[in-house]
């Protein structure tokens, strides 16, 4: 067998394996590991003479320092806090470095099927969305799994994101469609009107709040730089509106969520502004019956905020003001704020948060999580100022790169770009809640999306 066929071989097996990225996020870590692991690999194999090569060096060098920053952090902390095994961790993550690289290549390349991942995206979200609007007409989804309280999950089951799987993949749905599309008549953009319909649709009855409100962020942009859509995406806005005030007066469980949504939203912003500075020296006595030794930092019994002394904890009640647990985020995000503040320009190392809460545990407000809900908050917790800014900077050289050579792109490749750069936008946003950015679902699905934007031009040779 030549090189030659060889490497055929190789471009077709790694097609396959991005091609199943999506379908692999409905299923499990292992999953998406393992394809990960293997698109690395075959990448390796077919690209190393791209992946070790000095052209973009500024970018890759960013790049490439974020996740330096990682390992180096973790190493110099991992025993003062008993996190070795994040030492192992923090290289192993090292393979979303490669697999954003690989994606990049691959596209430069034109060995990446655009086409049909963008149908396999568009199949799988369209699905999800059927399957949650099922569920909640009926109670059971498509086979016949149930939904949680106010929760639809679909195929998800106990893991409630099935609204943000819609909205991470609908703009590639959007994609497909456009390039379905040869011209945008009236009857297709219809047609893309009532996708986006029944994305909105899904994402709303999944009852996953935040999810909804980055959909509708990601449209206002749509509005905002795509030209050949506006008028069909404010009609199809209207029609959300619609839709959301017909669901809020009929639905007595959307109507709480989204009401308890709004509440809480206000609360966090206004108690985490007044009581994130807030000192309590009064209490630095209590400090060593929650954090005495490493043993205590790993020791389960210091997990949740429970005080060993019954007068203690009402005499800190009495004296201060004790928040209402509500969506938990505000004491999460105090939590990660004062954790930060021990450590501002290095943080703790990787995944070190679920460790590091506990000794906060003495002041009042301050809970202990296996990550703070927030890309941000997490990233200076376990990279600090310092990994944190590295990793800003890289993607905004990556924005500014891509924009900057936004003229001599082709029609589609524009709408292309624009896309991944909303979808990037939404998922990277400050101020939403989120789940934990070193996850093996969410790290994929930030490098997925920075390889394809990296690598994004010459798209039109591919669809």
């Amino acid at each position: 067998m030549n090189f030659i066929t060889l490497s055929r071989i190789n471009s077709k097996a790694l097609n396959l394996l991005v091609l199943l990225y999506p379908l692999t996020l409905l299923t499990g870590n292992f999953l998406v590991n393992t394809n990960v692991f293997l698109i690395c690999l075959l990448g390796i194999l077919n690209y190393k003479k791209n992946i070790f090569s000095l052209d973009e060096i500024k970018l890759k060098f960013l790049f490439f320092l974020f996740f330096l920053s990682i390992i180096i952090t973790t190493i110099f902390f991992s025993k003062s806090i008993g996190n070795e095994m994040g030492v192992l961790k923090s290289f192993l993550y090292l393979r979303y470095f490669v697999f954003f690289l690989v994606l990049k290549y691959m596209i430069e390349n034109n060995d990446l099927d655009i086409k049909r991942l963008l149908i396999c995206c568009l199949i799988l979200t369209s699905f999800i969305s059927l399957d949650v609007t099922f569920q909640t007409l009926t109670g059971k989804n498509f086979f016949g799994f149930e939904g949680f309280g106010r929760h639809n999950s679909s195929i998800f089951g106990q893991e409630l994101i099935a609204g943000s799987y819609i909205q991470k993949f609908f703009l590639f749905s959007l994609i497909c469609l456009i390039f379905l599309f040869d011209k945008l008549d009236n009857r297709k953009l219809f047609i893309i009107g009532l996708f986006l319909s029944l994305f909105f649709l899904g994402i709303l009855l999944s009852g996953n709040r935040m999810p909804l409100v980055m959909f509708l962020f990601s449209v206002g942009l749509m509005i905002i730089l795509i030209k050949e859509l506006r008028q069909t995406l404010l009609i199809v806005s209207v029609f959300f509106s619609l839709i959301f005030t017909i669901s809020i007066f009929t639905n007595e469980m959307v109507k709480a969520n989204y009401s308890n949504f709004y509440m809480h939203s206000i609360s966090t912003i206004k108690n985490v502004k007044k009581l994130y500075a807030k000192e309590y020296p009064e209490l630095e006595k209590q400090k060593d019956k929650f954090f005495s030794t490493i043993e205590n930092l790993k020791s389960d019994k210091f997990f949740m905020k429970e005080s060993d002394n019954k007068k203690d904890s009402e005499e800190t009640s009495e004296k201060n003001e004790i928040l209402a647990f509500g969506s938990g985020h505000q004491v999460i995000y105090l939590t990660a704020i004062d954790v930060w503040l021990d450590k501002v320009f290095l943080g703790n190392g990787l995944k070190s948060f679920r460790l590091t809460c506990k000794t906060k545990l003495h002041l009042p407000n301050r809970v202990c999580e296996s990550h703070p809900h927030n890309y941000y908050l997490e990233l200076l917790n376990d990279t600090g100022l310092i990994g944190t800014f590295i990793f800003i900077l890289s993607i905004l050289f990556l924005f500014i790169s891509k924009i900057s050579n936004f003229r001599n792109l082709n029609p589609k490749e524009k709408f292309f770009l624009v896309c991944i750069l909303i979808a990037a936008t939404a998922e990277l946003f400050p101020l939403k809640s989120t789940g934990a950015f070193f996850s093996t679902s969410n790290s994929s699905y930030v490098f997925f999306l920075l390889g394809l934007l990296s690598g994004s031009k010459n798209i039109e040779k591919k669809t």
